[in-house]
């Protein structure tokens, strides 16, 4: 009756310490932790005098010794030479294949043992497995025949079967971890992709196809930025307004091919010349405009004049020549945008009258 009382008292008291280590396996992290951290409890907790997990290698068909704890791993290291056992090989492999646990009373008269580092008598093996899912093997093996019960069995396969379902949970995790990954390198990528897309959608708003330069749209928001800052610092600022002359009668004479020639190289010219700082666009038709910041009208003048000669120097479409007038006018303090540039419409207009191919300033007053 107390042999009877003693056993249960054993019983109870393992599915105590099972429950107490599952209980800490919550917190394990990775599949390899899981190994010596089972390999571990089940020798130190639960008293077995050796343990040893063996988790499948899927590409290479084996199993690969992952933890142990007791005879074959005294020091409780890091196994330096890891056993490798092919699938149907020794009690482990033969586990392994059927999934089905083995215990083993007298390894001596057993046909398929393969000895490790030292011989024992006894083993039990277990397989771990989740649905149809093997993972490895939970082995242990005594020096001492008859070691292992069915109790001992039943205790094996319920930590066994513990350590499946952690190895899918993380298993799982990982997967939902690389499926993150792998999402967010996407939304980063369509990211990116959205952002060049935008900014092109962006660039070709602002930029006139004919002169690739920039469009009036464009042009009004430089010129509000300039002002803004010309204003705020008390700097200076010009405006040029160009116009080809006798435009109409390129057009006329030549085609709408020649006038679209006239008025793209008359654009590369304004590009060429101007400065990073300045910023040359179209204004409409055959008109032009260059906002020149941190200049004054003299300079912006010189300028001009450089843009006259060399746009009366150019040829166009073969042997064709044109020549432009221009208007400059520059910002004085408390002035609006509409009124600079009607003083630069007016000097533009005035270079007209009084013969093209001239530069005309802004009246003073």
């Amino acid at each position: 009756m107390d042999a009877f009382v003693d056993s249960k008292t054993k019983v109870l008291l393992r599915a105590n310490l099972v429950n107490e280590f599952a209980i800490k396996m919550v917190s394990v992290i990775n599949a390899k932790e899981l190994a010596w951290f089972v390999a571990r409890e089940i020798v130190g907790s639960l008293g077995y005098e050796d343990c040893v997990i063996y988790y499948l290698n899927e590409e290479a068909n084996c199993l690969v010794q992952t933890a142990a704890i007791g005879v074959k791993n005294p020091s409780d290291q890091e196994i330096l030479n890891p056993l490798t056992i092919e699938i149907g090989v020794g009690v482990t492999g033969h586990v392994a294949l059927t999934k089905k646990s083995m215990l083993v009373s007298d390894l001596s008269v057993h046909d398929n043992y393969v000895t490790d580092v030292e011989p024992a008598l006894s083993e039990l093996c277990v397989p771990i497995i989740f649905g149809d899912r093997l993972y490895g093997v939970l082995d242990s093996e005594c020096k001492t025949a008859g070691a292992y019960g069915e109790e001992d069995r039943k205790v094996f396969e319920t930590v066994a079967r513990m350590i499946a379902a952690k190895l899918a949970l993380i298993e799982q995790t990982e997967l939902v971890k690389q499926y993150t990954a792998e999402l967010e390198a996407k939304v980063e990528e369509r990211t990116r992709e959205l952002k060049v897309a935008n900014d092109k959608l962006e660039y070709l708003a602002s930029i006139d196809p004919l002169t690739e330069l920039v469009n009036r749209r464009r042009l009004d928001e430089v010129l509000a930025q300039e002002f803004e800052r010309t204003s705020r610092y008390q700097g200076e600022l010009s405006l040029i307004l160009l116009d080809i002359d006798h435009f109409k009668t390129v057009n006329d004479t030549r085609g709408h091919q020649a006038g679209d020639e006239v008025i793209a190289g008359v654009g590369r010219i304004a590009k060429v010349m101007s400065r990073i700082s300045d910023t040359p666009g179209r204004w409409g038709g055959e008109e032009f405009l260059i906002v020149v910041p941190q200049t004054n009208r003299d300079s912006a003048v010189a300028f001009a004049e450089k843009l006259r000669q060399a746009i009366e120097n150019e040829k166009f479409f073969g042997d064709l020549r044109v020549s432009a007038s221009f208007g400059v006018a520059s910002f004085r303090p408390g002035e609006t945008i509409p009124a600079v540039l009607q003083r630069a419409d007016e000097a533009l207009y005035r270079a007209k009258r009084l013969g093209r191919n001239r530069v005309e300033t802004a009246t003073t007053a």
